[in-house]
């Protein structure tokens, strides 16, 4: 059954899918998403291998202008296998599905999890002129080479899907769901799971948002013109959008990347690991230090081993050529 309050016009519905291994961050973005709003607020829950103790911690935050959910995890095709991370990360293609209880709710706010709401801008996102797009978000920065691997040409946008706003209604009179399924059945991997295959449906006809509402790691670790050599993306900001949305970001979302600045992993320099850690703090999270991985610490310290210019020049160089044409020699090898 649906839920029995009644959601005004002005009321926010925001989703986060996650499993376990995620829940400290959850706690951390779910508890500044309250803060930073004041309108009435829907959030909905799908949490893989949830215990007791958690579910509660959730559920004590409800009061009359919060309310908080869980939903069951949608049936998902057994053909998702994610290439990376868990397989929650699915269930934001099925949101349509996830809310076919809630008719009168028209837009879901999906959010990751690691990530630090930091202004009440948010709000904003849902009086978005949707127009007839079934989905709002900021762009990814990615080059030519990598979104072929989607099948989508140099010129067409890609983006982030950590955070999006999907228009249920937009979404069903363009029958995304019938093509998503459609895109499924051809495939037998998947490269960067959800985003890859979101991205391939979309294929560029999404509205664009204010990069100020996805602030990736990348932003803070390079400075613009680092940023383009780098990524190469074909279309993107200006300049003073990307720099503006640094400075005063609305959602932080702390990506994952090679130099490890996650706040919660050892050696992280992200600029804003201070304030994560001390919101984490102030909810009595415990903060469980993530290593990070070999390769991941390997690349970091030969990033550091040259001349920044030097180094960004070369790992632009794996990260916009090299790193697509292995995985597109991976993919036509099985995926192996």
């Amino acid at each position: 059954m649906g839920h029995t309050r009644e959601r005004g016009v002005d009321s926010l519905n925001v989703l986060y899918t996650l499993d376990n291994g995620f829940k400290a961050q959850l706690v951390v973005s779910l508890n500044s998403l309250i803060k930073n709003t004041k309108k009435e607020l829907n959030i909905f829950i799908i949490f893989d291998n949830l215990d007791e103790e958690t579910r509660k911690y959730f559920v004590d935050l409800k009061n009359d202008r919060v309310k908080i959910e869980f939903l069951s995890a949608p049936k998902i095709s057994s053909r998702l296998i994610p290439d990376r991370g868990a397989k929650s990360q699915f269930y934001r293609l099925y949101i349509p599905e996830i809310f076919n209880n809630y008719p009168e709710i028209e837009r879901v706010l999906y959010i990751d999890s690691d990530t630090l709401i930091e202004g009440s801008e948010i709000e904003n996102i849902f009086e978005l002129n949707m127009d007839d797009f079934a989905v709002a978000a900021a762009i990814d920065p990615w080059g030519a080479f990598y979104k072929a691997l989607f099948n989508l040409k140099k010129d067409i946008n890609m983006f982030n899907d950590g955070v999006f706003l999907i228009d249920i209604k937009n979404w069903k009179s363009n029958k995304c769901s019938d093509k998503l399924e459609k895109l499924i059945g051809t495939r037998e991997h998947f490269i960067q799971a959800d985003q890859g295959l979101l991205n391939e449906l979309i294929h560029g006809e999404f509205k664009i948002l204010d990069p100020k509402y996805n602030v990736i790691s990348s932003y803070f670790e390079m400075n613009y013109e680092e940023l383009l050599r780098y990524r190469k993306p074909v279309k993107f900001y200006p300049k003073k959008q990307i720099q503006s949305a640094v400075k005063n970001p609305v959602i932080v979302h702390f990506t994952s990347t090679f130099l490890g600045n996650r706040p919660w992993q050892d050696g992280s320099e992200h600029p804003l690991k201070k304030i994560w850690i001390e919101e984490a703090k102030l909810y009595g999270v415990e903060i469980k230090k993530e290593k990070l991985s070999g390769k991941k610490q390997t690349l970091k310290k030969i990033f550091h081993i040259f001349p920044r210019n030097v180094s960004v020049l070369l790992f632009g160089l794996l990260q916009a050529y090299i790193r697509p044409i292995f995985l597109k020699i991976k993919l036509s090898l099985g995926g192996e």
